[in-house]
């Protein structure tokens, strides 16, 4: 063949080639990414961004592999931001119109992004799903992420804080093991604590040489407000989230309790001996004898020297009641995803696949999201803690939402964080506290109606 010859096959061959891309783009039906004009079966590509820990990141890429194999047309790019840097990490990725296609939704910010429109309405997808069965779901996971009855997101998990103590101590201390169903009273534990706070010279709280400057082991750790002030029957917020009724007795009655367990009792540690040890690496290292505890801690708990189990929070003397917070984060997929099918489905596969909830269930991440399955298999494992059923019991009747969710923003609740540090220092008491910042937080508040009312007056 001569090369005028040849050139001229050349030409003619890539001619015929283009025209046949040229109709496999006009007939592409595929549902391929954005731009692709090739009639092969491309695949879906998904973005997933999350922060986590080391061990639920090996997890959630064990999920996804499965989920690629058992869907091969879905290639997904699977990122974890540390959990320190996921808020700016986001909002700069949608800043610069790289949103990913599923990401974590805060149950505080659901509003705000729902609002916002950054968050696609999945409830047509979530009842048409063969998979999703909302009914063998924890009502209290769906409601964080529900608004006006559209579904914007599916629960990660459900987080239910329970009290967990060391039995080594214990025992240590004569004492008997706390009740996994009856809690102690707020007098009832603060005792047990006394008796489990140790100096450098073997005293407890109640022996006249104690010495709170040299304390060598403590009865608890770090007390959240919450716990106490859900208890004792206060809150925050009134009923509508439109008023401060932090000057109200229950409220400030809780807020002092708090308090006294460091400045009067001595049985939590201060802000200054928080700084020099903080309390998680004092449970970890034996020398904290009941510290809060969620699901998420199992694994790394399993890893400790000492044997351990659950009790519920302490019970108000006021209302006989115990309750916590209930913490959750949801799988949002972005309005703006090219694939809301397979991003839906994806985010259904993480939330309620039986064999990843097994995953996540026996490697000591989270208590399932299908109610059956914590109910049973969970509830029946092998592993620590022995009493699981505390966690049950506090997603089913023992928890609130944090504050800050039940508003359009925290600023108000980020400004409370701050300021309350003067209690717990003992430069104010709660009653005095609470009557000063009162103001400001209503102000705030005000701000965040008002931007809720912008934003819905906008749609």
């Amino acid at each position: 063949m001569t090369k005028k010859k040849w050139f001229t096959s050349l030409v003619l061959l890539l001619v015929i080639s283009i025209s046949l891309m040229g109709c496999s783009s006009n007939n592409n039906s595929n549902g391929s990414e954005s731009g692709s004009d090739s009639d092969s079966p491309e695949k879906v590509k998904l973005s997933v961004n999350i922060w986590a820990q080391p061990h639920e990141e090996e997890i959630y890429k064990t999920i996804i592999a499965d989920f690629e194999a058992e869907n091969p047309h879905v290639e997904v790019d699977f990122v974890v931001t540390p959990g320190d840097d996921y808020s700016t990490r986001l909002q700069t990725l949608m800043a610069g119109n790289r949103t990913p296609d599923i990401f974590y939704l805060g149950a505080g910010d659901t509003n705000f992004y729902v609002d916002t429109g950054r968050v696609l309405d999945i409830t047509d997808l979530a009842n048409e799903s063969s998979v999703l069965d909302l009914d063998n779901m924890w009502e209290s996971g769906i409601s964080r992420y529900t608004v006006d009855e559209r579904i914007y997101a599916l629960p990660k998990d459900v987080g239910p804080f329970a009290y967990a103590y060391n039995k080594d101590l214990f025992d240590a201390a004569g004492l008997e093991y706390p009740s996994s169903t009856d809690p102690y009273t707020w007098d009832e534990f603060t005792e047990v604590a006394k008796q489990l706070t140790v100096d450098n010279a073997g005293n407890t709280p109640n022996d006249a040489g104690f010495n709170n400057k040299e304390i060598e082991q403590f009865g608890a750790g770090f007390w959240w407000l919450e716990p106490a002030v859900y208890s004792n029957g206060g809150h925050w917020l009134n009923e509508d989230a439109t008023e401060i009724i932090i000057d109200e007795p229950e409220f400030i009655e809780a807020l002092q309790y708090v308090a006294d367990l460091r400045l009067v009792h001595n049985v939590v540690p201060s802000q200054e001996q928080e700084q020099s040890t903080n309390s998680y690496q004092r449970w970890l290292n034996g020398t904290t004898a009941m510290f809060p505890m969620g699901p998420w801690d199992q694994a790394a708990f399993w890893e400790l020297d000492f044997d351990y189990d659950l009790m519920p929070w302490p019970a108000s003397p006021n209302t006989g009641e115990s309750r916590t917070w209930l913490g959750s984060l949801g799988f949002a997929v972005s309005a703006t995803t090219k694939h809301p099918q397979e991003a839906f489905d994806l985010a259904a596969y993480l939330t309620v696949d039986e064999d990843a909830q097994r995953n996540l269930m026996n490697r000591g991440a989270q208590v399932p999201n299908l109610v059956d399955m914590a109910e049973t298999e969970y509830l029946e494992a092998d592993f620590k803690p022995e009493s699981k059923e505390v966690f049950l019991n506090v997603i089913k009747h023992q928890s609130q939402p944090l504050p800050h969710e039940l508003t359009y923003d925290r600023e108000w609740f980020d400004y409370f964080a701050q300021t309350v540090v003067d209690v717990y220092e003992g430069r104010k008491t709660a009653e005095e506290y609470v009557h000063e910042v009162k103001p400001e937080l209503q102000r705030l508040l005000d701000n965040s109606i008002e931007k809720a009312n912008k934003a819905k007056a906008s749609q």
